[in-house]
């Protein structure tokens, strides 16, 4: 398979009809790569992802529902109708196939945008010329796509760089067996024996051992149906190991990833800490100051006045205490007042006032004292007063003085954490700034889901051995209650033959897919080694899982490390499809008859995590072993990849954005 074109219409970013065409191994001199530059959010991402939207009718955007261009969108009125496609080109064998999806819009009521399901359509065009289209139904065009390039395989072929492109591991080994042939084999085994440990019921081998126990006596059967029903809780049992394994092996990674980020930011977190808690004593701070200033104007409103007319009382204070005024007065008590005793004839005190008594003429003789006839006692009030405000301005000093020290203590205090803040942003910044909270969550729920885990795996252990006693039991029954039929020895001759069939293919399928890995680990390796510059060991699994391996051990695959090793694999595998397909066709003298499987590689944002060095080895690396190459990459990454593809590259294209919903693909001279 190799891409000779796209097109879109009205699709996300790209509007009207724009298309790219593709340069294939064919192209002139060699040249096998395709370039599409842009910045981020000029549509690189659309355009990796447009295949497998147009392919497989799945949208892994980050908004799903956003297919129509939104100017589109926005000029539609209510009833109308849009529709946004893309159409690629390409070939496959001797034929040219078009597939085309399409999906219709209708503009509803208050401006909601109603969406149709996608339709897709196929035609080729044959060796000889003749246009047909495939499949009258859309199950049989997906059929037909899947059949050609599998959708479990596109992750492979269509890099997602900003994703870190992750394919599930359990899928990886049946899609690589896929990719190298190595299905037959594994579908010959199924139909055989089956995935369990005995025959399954509906394989060959199955089928004659249940006739087998049809032919035989009761005895035999309900010992043959012991056997069965062991063997499928046993292939349940089986099954339940294999998964809590595999997700006790999820689940250490995990940890070991966390951890190796808990180290990294374990001096950054300490920093952090320190900053948070010197961000809430700034905002105590702050508050507290804000609440002095608060203090002081208020003091001032309020209790200022004494301190601002002391010098005019002090000067009035001295004038009268230089008139020398007689103050025999009682505060408060008028001439009225006393007239008023007089009159009554009694005292408060109940002594009698009669005119001409000691008591009424000690009475009546402050009359001359007191107001209005008297202003002693106003003199002595005014003094008391002069007495009182002088009392109230030393304390409206005093007052002032203090809530004045604590602003200035608050000031300082602000600017010494001010200053130390920016010392400790500045030191974050160097080792960077990593968030915890969530990772040592996780680290501890991970934790305890592992050891719920190993304490199932105990007792699914524990009932595989029992299971297996079981079967073992039920069988050597079977076998001695079995009937002598002529019957039965048939079917038991024919179980035979399938058996020997099943261990030739196994022996068969087992040295096939050692000789593969093997194979694919030496491509691997050469390219990692030669995309590297470094000292590591590329290492591949029995399940194609891949890992790095160093001096010190196991290491996690992170960054630029784990492009690198992505596209290591993804190129020897290529590399290796191709072969395995000629070596598939050779003739008896060992000719090969066909030019093998193509495969194209389309990659988005391949070098963001990688530096310049490593970015021109990926990409001189990836276009010698792939047959077509298609790089979306960022100017600044093309700046440094270009040096690794001289001679290569025989179109560019470039994204232009015109704003954050529109962009045009212009071919570049």
């Amino acid at each position: 398979m190799l891409l000779k074109r796209v097109k879109y219409h009205n699709f996300r970013p790209f509007i009207g009809n724009q298309e790219i065409k593709f340069t294939q191994e064919s192209g002139k001199n060699g040249q096998n790569v395709t370039v599409i530059l842009g910045q981020n959010t000029f549509g690189k991402s659309t355009f990796v992802l447009s295949f497998i939207w147009c392919l497989y009718g799945e949208s892994r955007f980050d908004h799903p529902n956003d297919i129509l261009n939104k100017k589109v969108e926005k000029k539609m009125s209510f009833g109308q109708q849009e529709t946004a496609w893309v159409e690629v080109e390409f070939e496959d064998g001797d034929c040219v196939y078009t597939v085309r999806r399409t999906q219709l819009f209708t503009m509803g009521q208050k401006g909601h945008l109603n969406a149709n399901d996608t339709e897709v359509s196929m035609s080729y065009v044959t060796s000889k010329g003749e246009t047909k289209n495939l499949g009258k139904f859309q199950h049989e065009v997906n059929d037909a796509i899947r059949a050609i390039l599998p959708v479990d395989l596109s992750s492979f072929f269509f890099f997602e760089g900003e994703k870190d492109n992750a394919i599930k591991k359990k899928d990886l080994g049946r899609s690589v067996r896929t990719l190298l042939g190595l299905e037959a084999f594994e579908n010959m085994r199924k139909h055989l024996h089956g995935e369990s440990d005995n025959p399954a019921a509906g394989s060959v081998m199955g089928y004659y051992l249940d006739k087998e126990g049809d032919e035989s006596d009761d005895k035999a059967k309900k010992e043959l149906e012991k056997k069965t029903k062991a063997e499928a809780d046993l292939a349940e049992i089986l099954k339940r190991i294999e998964e809590i394994r595999s997700e006790i092996k999820s689940y250490e990674t995990k940890i070991d990833q966390i951890n190796e980020s808990l180290r990294q930011a374990a001096p950054s977190k300490e920093l952090q800490k320190r900053r948070d808690a010197i961000k809430k004593e700034l905002a105590e701070q702050e508050e507290t100051l804000k609440k002095n200033y608060k203090k002081l104007l208020k003091l001032f409103s309020t209790d200022s006045m004494p301190l601002f007319i002391m010098p005019f009382l002090d000067k009035a204070a001295d004038r009268l205490r230089e008139m020398d005024v007689a103050d025999k007065g009682i505060k408060g008590i008028e001439a009225t007042a006393i007239l008023e005793l007089l009159g009554r004839g009694v005292c408060l005190c109940g002594t009698d006032l009669k005119p001409g008594t000691l008591a009424y003429k000690n009475v009546e003789k402050y009359i001359d004292y007191i107001p209005p006839k008297s202003v002693g006692t106003l003199v002595r009030d005014m003094l008391e007063t002069i007495d009182g405000n002088e009392e109230k301005s030393k304390k409206f000093i005093e007052e002032f003085e203090d809530i004045y020290k604590d602003i200035q203590k608050n000031k300082a205090r602000i600017d010494e954490l001010e200053r130390e803040e920016k010392e400790k942003l500045a030191e974050i910044a160097k080792i960077g700034n990593v968030d915890t909270t969530d990772a040592e969550q996780n680290l501890y729920t991970y934790k305890q889901r592992i050891n719920e885990l190993t304490d199932e795996l105990e007792k699914r252990c524990s009932e595989e051995g029992s299971k297996r006693s079981e079967i073992s039991t039920a069988e050597n029954n079977f076998n001695m209650y079995k009937s002598k039929s002529d019957k039965a020895k048939e079917y038991h001759l024919y179980y035979s033959y399938a058996e020997a069939l099943y261990n030739w293919v196994n022996v068969n399928y087992n040295k096939k897919e050692q000789s593969m890995r093997e194979r694919l680990s030496d491509y691997v390796a050469e390219l990692f080694n030669n995309m590297y510059s470094g000292k590591r060991e590329v290492v591949i699994d029995d399940q194609y899982n891949i890992s790095v391996v160093s001096d010190d051990g196991n290491m996690a695959l992170t960054g630029g490390l784990k492009v690198i090793a992505y596209f290591a694999f993804v190129g020897g595998l290529v590399k290796l499809a191709y072969e395995v397909m000629q070596e598939r066709e050779q003739d008896e003298e060992g000719n090969a008859q066909t030019l093998g499987e193509h495969y194209p590689l389309v990659l988005d944002a391949a070098f963001s995590h990688a530096d310049e060095t490593h970015t021109k080895n990926i990409a001189k690396e990836l276009a010698g072993a792939a047959h077509q190459l298609v790089f979306a990459v960022m100017p600044k990454d093309w700046a440094y990849a270009k040096e690794g593809l001289t001679g290569k590259v025989s179109k560019i294209y470039e994204l232009k954005k015109i704003d954050e919903s529109e962009a045009q693909i212009v071919e570049v001279n």
